[in-house]
């Protein structure tokens, strides 16, 4: 059992609220008190394959579809009126075997994907895909290219596009190579180039005389004369013939630590530069796949490359598996991280089809974890351990890590969990095992039918501020016979693409976890890159096309962390000064909206000092209110009722704004999912504050910001309705705006409250190497906050330190394509310190300040 220590002397938030003063505070350290000590291993990575993350991204691939075999449905799957439908067999996680009838939709639109065909002049191509005569069986299809007719004045040429373009730069060398026959006909050479997209000749070579029945290798390097990021790929032929190709693969000669079949340089040294402590791979959604049929086998991602039969990624693309486990294994010794691999337990995601093999039939689940396992660590002479040597590697992988299944949770997942768990420790005692929990907190439910847990995994997707809404969020949890592991995090709503309130309050959440460090020992952001061309998830953390890449704010503030990651805790007090005088914090306009629900609202009033300053009279007064979405009409008992399907349906009260007042109405659901919306504080029709009524499929109540119209934040948490909105029936709704808190009645009974959180924040902690004393503060308000620092039982303070900023002008900044550097950090050496001395931080700002002693 570890014991839980209630840190009462331990980091403590600043209580703070935006205002029009600069505000003061003090912040105390007393050098002698320790509390928890910060795990080594406290940030690491996570890479899944979502978004062309590795596909099209990290793995410096540059011909998509290189196989031909990316028009293939994942295995147990048909394809109906297209979309992809799973077997419906039973659901893991339903009662009494329920099926689940998830489909998705197939994006494929041509049976060669990302190649095309251009024939100019009198030249006549026709392209078929084939299985027979293949390469090999892992990959049984290839392109079959009729020439019928060669026009020497125009083209018989096959393109591929890349991964929305290839980038050519000049100079640069590119490796080619791919498989090609052909019937006796085809007498003539294969012409391969870069060209732009106007057909301008970057590079070129011929490979002359290529007549051949059986498959053969051709391989040349292409030297781009001129650069182009939107680069195509072209292979073209001279002669009238059949010709068969597969296996058509171009990499940048330049890839990181110049491995063949290796990574892309600023991506994966975006990575290395974070010094991870470990990266978890492969998933992640990836790791469970649409169905149990289709879940990736690491044994598919061993070996040589074109024998690898690709693996259908659940965010609706084919990857290669060119990364794979060696690669991967590879990376993590490369950049000297410990590898943390994940497997599947038998069960397909649980957000899709949720499909699963039955109990009795886990064993060959179970020791396909421990094939891999020995495959990465096992001895040279062992059965995997040999084919790990055959593969290039003699030495074991740095595999310290290992999780069981993801996502899932429950007694019946806890069941198998136990049953992997026992079966590994068994043979590789040394091996750390995660327990999944589910999406959310640490559980119960799940626990309680465990019965050992190295690690616990957590996965927490949060709004903006909900951190700092709830900086005890970790304090409150009961410490266990186990560790921590919070696997996936970060600030996804309310935050743009990943903005300077996302990267302050990521902060925050990671100032929590170093607090906690006594349970919690490990974390990773999620999802670590994107390809811009094809986004599946709101924020990540890298952002990348073809040619550019730009890193968000939140990687940089996690990096300071890290890079100033204290050793052990310091016991740190602070108190915060606030000026006599607060501004409202919530004024603006007010409004009607509904989600996916049809809904009639009327005798809306507005009451200010005991008056009414605005009361609804929607038939003589219909103009009063602007209908900016969704389908709204006057009713005969002068209610405004909208009827249109979908959300963010919104009207606005015209030319009227209010500070602090309370806003009274009568609401009735007429049909839909959900309830009741009420926006206040509204900045215009895409920017305001709103209370939720039967949020959730009408069961639940939260306050939630909206930015950019769509950009949702639950900035409450949602809480449990006392019982669902029934239709047909008036409710009485009732707002009470204040200065800094907002309320939300319904039929006079409070359903929750909102108050403008803490926003600034201090931890502090020791560096043992060299004594440093590492204090660090978050200021998300809008305004300078001048900070007296008090050290105790520190002697020799140097006059001298370093001081790192990571600030940005507003909170809505955003580092971009065109401004990667917009927001990062600034560091600079500073004087005057000594026990007693002030430090101004600045609005929207990480800070690190490094004390030192002589």
């Amino acid at each position: 059992m570890i014991k839980r220590t209630w840190f009462l002397f331990s980091t403590v938030l600043l209580f703070a609220q935006i205002i029009t003063a600069q505000e003061k505070a003090t912040i105390s350290i007393d050098a002698a008190k320790t509390g928890a000590r910060i795990a080594p291993t406290l940030h690491g990575i996570f890479f899944e394959e979502i978004s062309h993350a590795g596909e099209g991204g990290i793995y410096a691939e540059l011909i998509q579809n290189r196989g031909f075999e990316e028009n293939r449905l994942p295995a147990g799957t048909s394809l109906v009126d297209g979309f992809i439908v799973p077997e419906r067999t039973p659901h893991f996680s339903m009662p009494n075997n329920g099926v689940s009838d998830w489909k998705m939709e197939w994006p494929v639109k041509s049976q060669w994907p990302a190649w095309s065909m251009n024939a100019t002049g009198k030249s006549v191509v026709n392209l078929s895909l084939t299985k027979a005569d293949p390469l090999n069986s892992a990959t049984p299809q290839s392109l079959q290219i009729d020439i019928q007719q060669a026009d020497p004045n125009g083209k018989a040429d096959v393109a591929n596009e890349g991964f929305w373009g290839i980038n050519a730069i000049s100079g640069d060398e590119y490796y080619f190579n791919f498989y090609a026959r052909s019937d006796e006909r085809y007498m003539g050479n294969i012409t391969v180039s870069l060209q732009s997209s106007n057909g301008n000749v970057l590079a070129t070579y011929k490979f002359e005389k290529t007549n051949s029945k059986i498959w053969k290798k051709y391989s040349c390097t292409l030297k781009p004369v001129k650069t182009d990021p939107k680069a195509k790929f072209v292979l073209s032929f001279d002669n009238t013939g059949t010709v068969w190709i597969d296996f058509v693969s171009l990499f940048p000669a330049k890839t990181f630590k110049d491995r063949p079949n290796g990574l892309r340089n600023d991506l994966a040294q975006y990575i290395a530069d974070l010094k991870p402590a470990f990266i978890r791979w492969p998933g992640g959604c990836f790791v469970e796949g649409i169905n149990i049929q289709s879940a990736p086998d690491w044994r598919n991602t061993i070996g040589p490359v074109e024998k690898r039969p690709g693996t259908y990624s659940p965010w609706g693309y084919w990857t290669s598996d060119g990364f794979g486990y060696d690669e991967y294994l590879q990376f993590c010794e490369d950049i000297h991280s410990s590898a943390l691999y994940v497997f599947n337990a038998g069960v397909s995601c649980d957000f899709r089809s949720g499909t699963f093999i039955k109990d009795e039939d886990l064993r060959p689940y179970i020791q396909n974890a421990l094939d891999a396992i020995e495959y990465a660590i096992g001895p040279a002479d062992s059965k995997w351990g040999k084919i790990r040597v055959t593969n290039g590697h003699p030495k074991p992988y740095p595999l310290k890590y290992v999780e069981v299944g993801n996502e899932q949770q429950g007694p019946r997942y806890a069941s198998r969990y136990n049953r992997f768990y026992t079966a590994i420790k068994d043979k590789f005692p040394g091996i750390q095992i995660m327990a999944s929990m589910g999406i959310g907190d640490v559980n119960k439910y799940t626990l309680d039918s465990m019965r050992r847990v190295d690690y616990a995994d957590e996965h927490a997707y949060k709004s903006a501020f909900w951190s700092m809404n709830n900086y005890d969020h970790f304090d409150k949890y009961k410490r266990g016979n186990y560790e921590m592991y919070v696997g996936e995090y970060a600030t996804n709503n309310g935050v743009g693409s990943g903005n300077m309130i996302a990267a302050l309050s990521d902060a925050v959440y990671i100032f929590g976890m170093e607090r906690n460090s006594d349970l919690i020992k490990m974390s990773s952001y999620a999802p670590l890159l994107v390809n811009t061309n094809d986004v599946d998830w709101p924020v990540n953390l890298i952002n990348f096309d073809a040619s550019k890449s730009f890193a968000r704010i939140s990687y940089y503030a996690i990096k300071m962390l890290n890079d100033n990651r204290a050793d052990v805790n310091l016991s740190t007090a602070a108190t915060v000064t606030h000026p006599a005088v607060k501004q409202p914090k919530f004024g603006g306009g007010i409004g009607l909206s509904t989600w996916d629900t049809k809904t009639e609202y009327k005798d809306i009033e507005v009451i200010q000092n005991g008056n009414v300053v605005y009361k609804s009279d929607f038939i003589n007064q219909p103009g009063d209110w602007q209908l900016l979405r969704g389908k709204w009409n006057v009713t005969s008992d002068s209610s405004l009722a909208q009827t249109a399907e979908g959300a963010q349906q919104f009207a606005l009260l015209k030319n009227k704004t209010f500070d602090t007042y309370t806003l009274k109405l009568k609401g009735r659901k007429i049909d839909g999912y959900n309830a009741f919306i009420i926006p206040f504080a509204v900045k215009d029709s895409n920017t305001f504050l709103r209370a939720h009524i039967g949020s959730w499929v009408n069961q639940n109540s939260v306050f939630e910001s909206v930015t950019n119209g769509y950009d949702v934040a639950d900035i409450t948490g949602q809480k449990k309705l006392p019982a669902k909105i029934e239709k047909g029936k008036w409710y009485d709704i009732r707002v009470e705006v204040g200065i800094d808190t907002v309320k939300c009645y319904l039929d006079d009974t409070l359903l929750m409250s909102y108050s403008e959180p803490a926003k600034v924040f201090a931890i502090s902690g020791k560096d043992e190497r060299n004594g440093d004393i590492i204090l660090k503060v978050v200021n998300a308000t809008s305004t300078p906050v001048e900070a007296g620092i008090e050290i105790s039982n520190l002697y020799n303070i140097a006059s001298n330190g370093e001081l790192i900023t990571l600030s940005a002008s507003s909170p809505g900044a955003e580092n971009s394509y065109e401004t990667p550097k917009k927001t990062v950090p600034l560091s600079e050496k500073i004087d005057g310190i000594s026990s007693k001395f002030k430090r101004i931080f600045p609005p929207y700002s990480l800070s690190i300040l490094r004390i030192k002693q002589h």
